[in-house]
């Protein structure tokens, strides 16, 4: 993690983690700007940790950015607990800071007491085995130095060098969660064990490990066998359950808990063709014929739209599809999936959604589409929604299933692109 140290942000508190963090790399980096983030929750003291994070950058002659964000009011808003909305604007705010300044890291303060307090708050609450992994000393560009650090070597580090430091007062409430593992929890479990730290570290250690493996395990199937982000039913099931959770969590882009989980699993082992399951976040299931994709829920309201054509973009809406005809503009947020060409076209373009009945000539034979999407595994509820392109002879080209015979032109007769 060396060469990570060269320009790096250092989430600053004023506390005792983030001072001694703080001391230890200002000499040691190229680069040290600090970010201070006042949660607005305890008024006047808040407004205290910030002026004490400007005397000591000040003192040190390092850069300190100030942020101020009424946590109360959003965590209202969003119906979430204070600490989750506070951690959350916090590494948005990092991260939005080491982008805009191009800096190579981000460092954050947890040390092996943070590391234990999760597991435990992890374990009580139900998590799985990745939860019970603990916090990360390496998790993409943010990097932990003290995890392996108790607070008790902290603190004694900031008495050696006499580094001054403020306290949150909040630290003692015991109404806050982690607080009361900290105060009443884990005192009675170093009753039991006095190097419970240690002995957490271990297991996060090892379950990691194992982790890693189950990871490397689901995204090999995935690669594999997902194409598109299909999952092909009958692979699927003869899969270990372990791995068939992570395929399931990479695939769905969100973090299903536990019950969704099941829910998936006993779905995929005895849905038919055409079932579907709502599952958390607008996300849903579904099953065709040899293979399940998750899909959003509200991809599933059928949609009906017949454009004409225009030069320059063409947007379709309640699709996502942008049609570029007779124009250079590219849309840079956008991936190509199909290119048209002048030949053979005949007369006004158009794009619509499917008609029962609707044909193409491809491969020297009148096809019907509905038989095409279902050769190319379209999924039902998508479906409706690809554009169907039209000239005045009938249909030319639909996107990732066919084109017209006689549609493919040169490079220099380009006409039509769609992008989604």
């Amino acid at each position: 993690m060396q060469n990570a140290y060269k320009r790096v942000i250092i989430g600053f508190s004023g506390g005792a983690d983030s001072s001694a963090l703080l001391h230890y790399f200002k000499d040691r980096a190229q680069c040290v700007v600090c970010v201070h983030v006042n949660h607005m929750i305890r008024a006047e003291e808040a407004d205290r940790d910030e002026a004490f994070c400007r005397s000591v950058c000040e003192k040190y002659n390092i850069d300190l950015v100030c942020h101020k964000i009424d946590i109360p009011t959003l965590a209202r808003e969003r119906k979430q607990g204070l600490e989750q909305v506070a951690r959350d604007e916090r590494y948005r705010i990092f991260h939005e800071e080491l982008l805009s300044r191009g800096f190579d890291a981000i460092l954050t303060a947890h040390n092996a007491n943070d590391n234990t307090e999760s597991v435990i708050f992890n374990l009580v609450r139900g998590s799985g085995a990745n939860g019970l992994t603990g916090i990360k000393g390496v998790n993409g560009k943010i990097l932990r130095p003290l995890l392996f650090t108790t607070r008790e070597q902290i603190l004694e580090y900031c008495a050696r060098h006499a580094i001054e430091y403020v306290t949150d007062s909040t630290n003692a409430q015991t109404e806050y969660t982690r607080n009361f593992i900290r105060h009443e929890v884990i005192p009675s479990l170093l009753k039991i064990n006095p190097s419970l730290n240690t002995a957490i570290t271990r297991l996060t250690s090892s379950l990691r490990t194992d982790e890693d493996f189950i990871l490397l395990s689901a995204q090999a199937f995935i690669d594999n066998s997902c194409q598109n982000g299909k999952i092909p039913v009958e692979e699927f099931n003869a899969c270990h359950d372990s791995v068939k959770a992570r395929v399931l969590k990479l695939l769905a882009q969100e973090n299903l808990d536990y019950n969704a989980i099941s829910l998936c699993i006993d779905f995929l082992r005895n849905s038919k063709c055409g079932d579907l399951i709502n599952l958390c976040k607008g996300v849903s299931l579904k099953r065709e014929k040899a293979y399940a994709v998750f899909i959003k829920t509200d991809t599933l309201t059928s949609v009906s739209f017949s454009i004409r054509l225009t030069q320059g973009l063409n947007y379709l809406d309640g699709v996502g599809d942008v049609i570029a005809y007779m124009t250079d503009d590219v849309p840079a947020d956008k991936e190509l999936y199909l290119t048209l060409y002048l030949k053979n076209i005949s007369g006004e373009l158009i794009a619509r959604s499917r008609i029962e009945g609707d044909t193409i000539r491809h491969g020297k034979m009148t096809k019907k589409v509905k038989k095409l999407m279902l050769e190319k595994q379209i999924p039902s509820h998508l479906r409706d929604r690809i554009p169907i392109i039209c000239d005045d002879n009938g249909i030319v080209a639909i996107p990732s299933v066919a084109i017209r015979d006689g549609s493919i032109g040169t490079k220099n007769d380009i006409i039509l692109r769609i992008y989604k």
